[in-house]
């Protein structure tokens, strides 16, 4: 049996393709998005708008809050990882790190995914289109897991 729903809200002001979502942990009347036009938003769901946005200028391809609400990352299709203050729903960047590959094919750097691991703020595992998994804390690189050859675009990540 397929369920299906109503829309109950849309929202519109994408120039292309989104590619990432995600409510903020800590207040869901705000979520965050990136997309292909390169653009990370914060939108308010009760406003019905974007209440910030940065350009990255490379397609954004991976978007989340940090448990507490309190920030984001952003990961490109060419391997930067940006992490911003989103306190007051604003896009302040803070640091950013540039993922490297020994192939030097900039595809290959694409950022999949992120995934924080439990009750950490800080330590993230950050997954890419070089089949590499990536475990960063505030300090930098803490580990880097190389995987099997990366065929089908697909990209996965968990915490165990």
């Amino acid at each position: 049996m397929v369920t299906t729903w109503p829309i109950t809200l849309l929202f519109s002001g994408f120039a292309m393709t989104v590619t990432c979502i995600q409510f903020n942990p800590v207040d869901d009347r705000y979520f965050i998005s990136g997309s292909l036009d390169a653009k990370v938003r914060i939108w308010s769901i009760p406003d019905r708008q974007v209440v910030d946005w940065t350009d990255l200028h490379e397609m954004v391809t991976a978007a989340c809050y940090t448990p507490d609400g309190q920030g984001a990352l952003v990961g490109s299709c060419k391997g930067s990882c940006r992490l911003y203050n989103t306190s007051d729903n604003k896009l302040q960047q803070k640091n950013q790190i540039n993922l490297q590959n020994k192939r030097k094919k900039a595809h290959h750097k694409k950022i999949t995914g992120f995934q924080f691991a439990p009750g950490s703020t800080s330590e993230v595992l950050i997954t890419s289109a070089d089949s590499r998994i990536r475990v960063i804390d505030d300090d930098g690189l803490i580990h880097k897991f190389k995987g099997i050859v990366h065929y089908l675009g697909i990209g996965t990540k968990a915490f165990g």
